[in-house]
């Protein structure tokens, strides 16, 4: 019994100590021992964390915020970034929710513009300069006063105010909507001086049937400088959305305002193929009729700076176009045109002499004046031939 009892006491003394010493780490092992009065960590509570992904931009950032998706797991998230590049995650979940979050936080940032009735515009097309394009709407600035509108693709103004304002409420539109173009290779219509984008109107319709995404530009042709007209147009193509290819139309001035712009290093040409250029009755050479009258008060008055930037002298100042071009000139075919004070053959307003230009891939001379060019349906189909096959 006295042994059994022994046997007992040092059963527990064994206890004692072992319950009394360090939990030491294994030999090897570089993390230290736990202290004696240390809790074990606690289960974290909470969603499940998402599996790792990347996470890209659907599209261009709008005024700091973007909306990116993780297609891992089929997450959306808006993304907030401010001018030091610091990144706030604003909302996460479906495209639907961060569209909406999208938008009531442009508008408490930005406003809604000023009081809106819809009423199609007025005329006075050479006081409004397109600034941002897409899908046929258009955010316009007043050359004069500097405010701007959101006109639909039948010029029923939709907002009116700020840049910012109406930039929101065109992406209210394209969302509701879900607008995209129609086609990623753009055809740019460029007019000429005194007229407006309504001048291309069959053109457009053509060129849209033919699947191309149409954007006729208006741009103040009489108010501003043949190099103002080039940089409106640049920010419109720094601007553009869901295309990657860029042709050009122009009738008259347009085609010295065209090549003003690709003479231009923007950065757009590092986001954009360039395609090709079909230039209408093209002053290429200068106009005459700008020589003749670049000193009377009227013409002065009338035509602005871009019309006394049309002598030969001004326009030989502006290198041949960088991609394939293309020319049509109007004419009686009779090596006398249709005004006696021109020399040679003319459309009424420019000879033909005066359009050709070296390199151009194709020169086409029609029977038609040069105010009416752009309708003749042997001119459109034309335009259409080069822009495809790079031949008339």
């Amino acid at each position: 019994m006295l042994r059994a009892l022994s046997g007992c006491c040092l059963v527990l003394l064994m206890a004692i100590s072992a319950s009394t010493e360090e939990k030491r780490p294994p030999e090897g092992d570089p993390r230290p021992a736990r202290p004696r009065d240390e809790k074990p960590p606690a289960e974290v509570s909470g969603p499940q964390r998402r599996p790792a992904g990347e996470y890209r931009a659907l599209r261009a950032p709008i005024f700091g915020l973007s909306i990116e998706l993780n297609r891992a797991v089929g997450v959306h998230r808006l993304v907030s970034q401010d001018e030091r590049g610091a990144r706030e995650v604003l909302r996460e979940g479906t495209l639907a929710e961060c569209e909406t979050r999208l938008i009531e936080t442009l508008e408490k940032r930005h406003g809604r513009g000023l009081p809106n009735v819809p009423f199609p515009t007025m005329g006075g097309k050479q006081f409004w300069a397109d600034e941002l394009l897409y899908c046929g709407w258009r955010i316009q600035e007043n050359v004069y006063t500097g405010h701007y509108r959101l006109l639909d693709p039948g010029d029923l103004r939709l907002a009116w105010g700020t840049f910012e304002a109406c930039r929101v409420a065109l992406e209210r539109v394209r969302i509701e909507r879900r607008m995209r173009p129609r086609s990623d290779h753009l055809v740019v219509l460029v007019h000429g001086l005194f007229r407006s984008k309504d001048s291309f109107a069959d053109m457009a319709e053509a060129l849209e049937k033919a699947g191309y995404e149409v954007a006729s530009i208006n741009y103040p042709s009489t108010r501003r400088r043949i190099e103002d007209h080039a940089e409106q147009l640049e920010r419109i193509l720094e601007n553009l959305e869901g295309v990657q290819k860029v042709s050009f139309v122009t009738h008259s001035l347009g085609g010295i305002v065209v090549r003003a712009l690709l003479a231009r290093d923007g950065r757009w040409k590092k986001k954009l193929e360039v395609g090709r250029l079909v230039m209408i009755g093209p002053p290429s050479r200068g106009s005459i009729v700008a020589e003749q009258l670049k000193d009377w008060f009227p013409y002065r008055v009338a035509a602005g700076d871009s019309g006394q930037e049309l002598t030969s002298q001004e326009v030989e100042k502006i290198p041949v176009p960088s991609c394939p071009f293309g020319i049509i000139a109007g004419g009686k075919g009779d090596g006398d045109g249709y005004n006696p004070l021109l020399p040679g053959d003319d459309d009424g307003t420019v000879t033909v002499e005066s359009t050709k230009l070296p390199g151009a891939a194709g020169f086409l001379l029609v029977e038609a004046l040069h105010s009416f060019l752009m309708k003749d349906p042997e001119v459109i189909q034309a335009t259409r031939r080069f822009l495809e096959k790079g031949e008339f």
